[in-house]
């Protein structure tokens, strides 16, 4: 059976995934811990984040875990937006900007010359990370 939370909770969880940090969603109390992900910040001070690391470690059955998505699945992110671009040149632009090497990096660049693109990049994003979200609680 899935967890209920909160969609405000939700979209909390999918922030904090987007900027890199691993969550936990306590089942009891509904309260959220969070901590760098070791595999997208290599090296991030654990003495920083002692205090939820070890409250999560000493009760990790109380918590549900929720991580980023994959590289590959943030790419199929960029991707299905820039097929929403329907101007033909724009939408060129982006498709050669992702297919050289640090797509990502191109592809956050280029959002910097189109300032309403951009707004609705974040926007399509956070859906996309609300929705992996969801899906990982009814997965549980």
């Amino acid at each position: 059976m899935a967890t209920e939370i909160k969609p405000e909770m939700i979209d909390e969880i999918a922030e904090m995934l987007d900027a890199g940090m691993v969550c936990f969603y306590h089942k009891i109390t509904g309260e959220m811990e969070y901590y760098p992900d070791e595999f997208r910040n290599p090296g991030f001070d654990e003495e920083v984040w002692a205090d939820p690391i070890n409250k999560v470690e000493e009760n990790s059955d109380d918590y549900l875990r929720f991580e980023g998505m994959s590289s590959f699945e943030s790419f199929k992110v960029m991707e299905n937006f820039i097929a929403g671009i329907t101007h033909i040149p724009t939408h060129n632009k982006f498709i050669d900007a992702i297919s050289r090497k640090k797509p990502f990096r191109h592809f956050s660049d280029l959002l910097l010359y189109y300032p309403e693109l951009r707004k609705q990049w974040f926007v399509y994003k956070q859906e996309c990370y609300t929705a992996y979200v969801t899906e990982q609680i009814g997965v549980e």
